[in-house]
C-alpha cells in the first residue's frame, strides 16, 4: 500500500483523473484537497485535522513524510 498523489477534476459530481493509469481501485479511500474559490463562504463543520486522526495507522506516515522532507532538503542543497 502506498500514498499516491494524482490530479483530477471534479465535474458533474464525479472525479475525472488526468492520468487513467492512476485511477484508484474501486472502494479505495481517498482524501480530496481542492482550491475553494468561494473562500470563507463555506465553513467546514468540525476540525479537519481531527477528522484525519487515526487514518493510515501502521503506515508510518510521519516517518515517510520526514524522509521525503529530508530528500527535498538534500536535493535543494539545504544541510542542517
Amino acid at each position: 500500500m502506498t500514498l499516491q498523489t494524482v490530479r483530477a477534476i471534479y465535474k458533474d459530481q464525479r472525479l475525472i483523473f488526468a492520468d487513467r493509469n492512476l485511477v484508484p481501485e474501486n472502494g479505495a479511500e481517498v482524501v480530496v484537497t481542492f482550491i475553494n474559490k468561494l473562500q470563507s463562504k463555506i465553513m467546514l463543520k468540525g476540525d479537519p485535522i481531527s477528522e484525519l486522526r487515526g487514518r493510515g495507522k501502521g503506515e508510518k506516515l510521519v516517518e515517510r513524510l520526514l524522509l521525503s522532507r529530508r530528500e527535498d532538503q538534500k536535493r535543494d542543497g539545504y544541510n542542517r
